[in-house]
């Protein structure tokens, strides 16, 4: 039997541009591999930014694209999408546990709206009706995690033609208050996810 399940804090950093962010990602992950922290989950509205994985072809970068560590490929993140970093220890050393953790937490995240979320059937990533509300992308190091799932609330479509978002089409791409058919707020947002965060987290949970 596990120890009694403590959910990690959660820190939510606002508005913020992304290099101080991915600063404060990588930092903190060292400091949970030497024991300095218990690790948290950090909840931040990005500046416009496109960001690179690895997996990205290299005619898709340039000087505008942030190159990180994550897996997959390139992404938008900005105004009206909640990204959720979970820096934090993986709840079990599995990593297809951890990726199907962070799809079924977007799934919860959509249901506190009503709706049916479903994770890809060919990558990570949560659908509804068959478009794309929410993006997983992440590195996992000493069994610590770092980056996480970008959740769409309320975006500006457009930021989505410049690229090939995680290699697909960017007509694919949605967010909450479209599949919902009303405006969703990224405070609601913020509340759901952080009903959500034992999906992440509790070892016992089961999925």
């Amino acid at each position: 039997m596990s120890t009694e399940f403590e959910p990690p804090a959660i820190e939510n950093l606002g508005r913020a541009p992304y290099g101080p962010v991915l600063l404060r990602m990588r930092q903190l992950h060292q400091a949970i591999h030497q024991g300095t922290d218990p690790g948290r989950i950090l909840l931040v509205e990005h500046d416009p930014v496109y960001t690179a994985g690895r997996a990205t072809p290299a005619a898709e970068l340039g000087p505008e694209v942030v190159a990180i560590e994550r897996g997959g490929k390139i992404t938008f993140h900005g105004p009206g999408q909640l990204v959720v970093y979970p820096i934090v220890r993986l709840p079990r050393r599995d990593l297809r546990d951890w990726l199907h953790r962070l799809e079924r937490f977007g799934a919860a995240v959509a249901a506190a709206f009503g709706l049916r979320a479903e994770p890809s059937a060919c990558g990570t990533g949560v659908f509804v009706a068959g478009r794309k509300i929410a993006s997983i992308g992440v590195h996992v190091k000493h069994w610590i995690n770092l980056h996480g799932i970008g959740i769409n609330v309320a975006m500006d479509p457009s930021h989505w033609q410049r690229v090939r978002p995680c290699g697909l089409s960017a007509d694919i791409m949605s967010d909450l208050s479209t599949a919902a058919g009303r405006p969703i707020t990224l405070a609601q947002a913020i509340a759901a996810a952080t009903a959500s965060v034992s999906v992440l987290t509790d070892p016992d949970l089961p999925l």
